[in-house]
């Protein structure tokens, strides 16, 4: 399992985010506070939309491509 800090700013970047998981087939999910929600549900994720101290949780042991992939999001 890794976990990343995100920001994710705009409506845009969200749906770029959500289409750019859903390219892989791990689990992912967003972590804000005590609130987690599915990364790859386009509705769950505007939830945390502008929220600082998002963490995205990957359910993977090795998620290198992924996690390059991303990079763009990162904190």
């Amino acid at each position: 399992m890794q976990k990343i800090p995100v920001y994710l700013s705009g409506m845009k970047e969200v749906q770029q985010f959500v289409d750019l998981i859903n390219r892989f087939e791990y689990n992912c999910d967003l972590c804000c506070g005590s609130y987690f929600v599915d990364a790859k549900s386009l509705l769950g994720v505007v939830t945390l939309q502008g929220s600082s101290n998002v963490e995205l949780i990957i359910h993977a042991d090795k998620p290198d491509k992924l996690m390059k992939n991303i990079e763009q999001y990162c904190c």
